[in-house]
């Protein structure tokens, strides 16, 4: 079933290509009046079509180009396989965003067209934006999704990379300029008679949690207003079963703010709306709000989505919905084949990279946090940052940190995956004051957790205190105090630099200048300590709450 998808999609996308400068000339209603005539009621006296069509759902959300099969994931091929395993006759395939992006060396060696093969052989019909996508700017996130080669990437870009196999909606994705989406906002899939509308949508905080530079292209429209306002026109051209794919999610749905943002917006959302894919917060969700279901399926592909609908064929009305969130695992069936020789192809591509040992750990280095919220793996990175840069401190958003590092031998594609966003690392000055002020801003009312790893420093901060007033103490390791007007060399990640996660006082460094990349640090950090080497002591805490 999932084979004969993909050759009807590869059809329609070569069709797609030679329609083009036909489609565009389309006006917008033009376009609605070619939907109604295809949707035309039945002609007076004959009989309307009767009983329901079922429908099912298949959902991911937050894959991050784990394509291999490791600790942390169950890997592509056995995602695909599971896929496969409860398709049903009338399936349609979706995802949430944050398939690409922050993904481990097989992936983003190769700047993750291998991912996007990957979802073109697991054939999803349709999917939207995470803020992932646009790490690397509008050029490269249209690049992935239309195909063709990465300038100035030759030897790790194919020629011939054909991109997405299927359509990506966007709604309140805004080009700057023009204020239009610079994605179709929807797209419908028409399954056993009757059909199915897609909305997409990315969450508002993205301009917060990529570079600044790469959302400086885009304007992000509020949710709830943006679907209804295209759920309407979905239903003006006779379309009545309408599913949202939304990157946004939630954590605790007594927070508000952007730690639950696709509860409130989904609560704001029209009656026209009967179900929510969600993605952004890695978590399990299978929630009932305003009587639609909310369905997020985990990380990595560990786990997928399963919506199952029926649809009145009389007048395309869902009748009832059932979600549930499938885990991913090995049941015996095996991985896909198709899908497990992509992987295996380009894992042995990168593997003299990725297979080579750089150290030895005694122990895991793993990334649990303490309750004031430092880890072992946060003060390793900073640590190494620090180290290589030459500075005073080192301050690292945990929030980038993907997964820890276990016990024996060390490889470099091991440390990948624990900062796999390759940022360059920074040197740069700040004063005490702007220091305090970068610790400051970790503390923030929207209930997202925007921790700094440190090096070099010990603080101690009252979390009941009022916000720009937190930190109540900071010093060296010594003992002595941090002076406001004293001058300190400070590295920190091109994210932070560029005033990334709203962390604005990095952007008044000065005496700024590139000393390597993170990836470098923690390499080197890891190969040079004494082997095996230690995980640094959480009972030796440089942060601390105040008692």
């Amino acid at each position: 079933m999932r084979r004969g998808r993909r050759a009807a999609a590869v059809t329609a996308l070569v069709l797609l290509v030679s329609l083009t400068p036909l489609l565009i000339s389309l006006t917008a209603e033009e376009s609605r009046l070619e939907d109604r005539k295809s949707d035309a009621v039945p002609a007076r006296g004959e009989p309307r079509p009767r009983g329901t069509a079922e429908i099912r759902l298949l959902g991911v959300n937050d894959f991050h180009g784990y394509l291999e099969r490791s600790a942390e994931s169950a890997g592509a091929a056995y995602l695909a396989a599971q896929l496969d395993r409860h398709e049903r006759g009338s399936t349609i395939r979706v995802h949430a965003g944050d398939m690409v992006s922050a993904s481990p060396l097989v992936s983003a060696r190769f700047h993750d067209e291998p991912t996007v093969l990957a979802m073109n052989e697991m054939g999803f019909d349709v999917g939207t934006l995470g803020n992932h996508e646009f790490d690397e700017g509008k050029e490269e996130m249209l690049r992935l999704i239309d195909g063709g080669q990465r300038a100035g990437s030759e030897d790790t870009s194919d020629a011939r990379f054909p991109g997405a196999g299927f359509p990506y909606v966007a709604a309140n994705t805004l080009d700057r300029e023009t204020g239009r989406p610079v994605l179709p906002p929807f797209t419908v899939v028409r399954r056993a008679g009757v059909k199915v509308g897609f909305i997409g949508v990315t969450t508002l905080e993205t301009p917060e949690i990529v570079i600044p530079a790469a959302a400086d292209d885009f304007r992000f429209a509020d949710i709830s207003e943006t679907v209804n306002r295209h759920a309407a026109e979905l239903e003006a051209r006779g379309v009545r079963a309408i599913v949202v794919l939304a990157h946004s999610g939630a954590l605790d749905t007594d927070r508000g703010g952007t730690a639950d943002e696709i509860v409130t917006e989904t609560r704001q959302m029209s009656g026209s709306v009967d179900a929510v894919f969600s993605g952004h917060t890695h978590n399990r969700l299978n929630l009932e709000v305003e009587d639609r279901p909310i369905i997020q399926a985990e990380e990595y592909g560990n786990a997928f989505g399963i919506l199952d609908l029926e649809v009145a064929r009389a007048n395309g009305e869902v009748t009832s919905s059932k979600a549930r969130v499938v885990t991913t695992k090995d049941d015996g069936a095996g991985p896909d084949p198709e899908v497990a020789a992509l992987v295996k192809r380009y894992s042995r591509r990168v593997a003299p990279l990725s297979d080579r040992v750089v150290g030895r750990a005694s122990e895991a280095v793993t990334p649990t946090p303490t309750a004031a919220g430092e880890s072992p793996l946060g003060d390793f990175v900073a640590d190494g940052q620090r180290d290589l840069a030459g500075t005073d401190f080192a301050l690292v958003p945990t929030g980038g940190l993907r997964t820890g590092i276990a016990a024996g031998p060390v490889t470099y594609g091991e440390l990948f995956s624990v900062q796999p966003s390759g940022r360059d690392l920074v040197k740069m000055e700040l004063t005490g004051e702007q220091v305090r002020r970068a610790l400051e801003e970790q503390y923030r009312q929207d209930g997202r957790d925007h921790r700094l790893a440190v090096s070099g420093l010990r603080y101690e901060y009252d979390p009941s205190g009022p916000l720009g007033g937190r930190v109540t103490a900071l010093t060296f390791p010594d003992g002595d105090p941090l002076q406001a007007g004293g001058r300190y060399s400070v590295a920190v990640n091109g994210f932070l630099a560029a005033g990334g996660g709203d962390f604005e006082v990095f952007t008044e460094g000065e005496s700024r200048r590139t000393v390597g990349t993170d990836i470098g640090a923690l390499a080197r950090h890891a190969g040079e300590l004494a082997q095996p080497f230690v995980a640094p002591d959480p009972r030796r805490p440089r942060v601390r709450l105040e008692p």
